[in-house]
């Protein structure tokens, strides 16, 4: 399934996905507070950007990914943020992992949780990684 149908059935489930479930997803997600800390980092986009820990309550446009704080990237979660009102797709290249990896990124920020989602793909929209089988 394609990121954009992805994110359009999990938007409204968001806030309410355990650990468990965000890691099952084989798209990179992470979720930030309005300053930028890290509220959620999937396994999948741990795994993608190069195993680092879950970083959990740090800044991710200091500390975790600096090379997003371009305006290509920050500007658009600042005015998100600002608006309470986001919804972007836009292909990026992550230079915060061991090697550059050009990507599709959707920003998508929650009213509910007041918090901006930031679901990762390959450039074509496609999964980063296999789809998660149940048992």
């Amino acid at each position: 399934m394609p990121l954009d149908t992805t994110t359009r059935i999990l938007a409204p489930f968001l806030d309410r996905l355990t650990v468990e479930e965000l890691d099952a997803i084989p798209y990179g997600i992470i979720q930030l507070d309005p300053t930028g800390a890290v509220l959620s980092y999937n396994r999948t986009e741990r795994e993608q950007a190069g195993s680092i820990p879950r970083p959990l309550g740090q800044d991710f446009f200091q500390d975790v990914c600096p090379g997003a704080r371009i305006p290509a990237f920050f500007d658009r979660f600042q005015d998100g943020v600002r608006d309470e009102k986001l919804d972007e797709t836009f292909s990026f290249t992550f230079t915060c992992a061991p090697s550059p990896r050009r990507v599709l990124v959707r920003m998508y920020y929650s009213v509910r949780s007041k918090s901006v989602w930031v679901f990762v793909a390959k450039p074509d929209g496609s999964p980063l990684t296999a789809p998660a089988v149940a048992a």
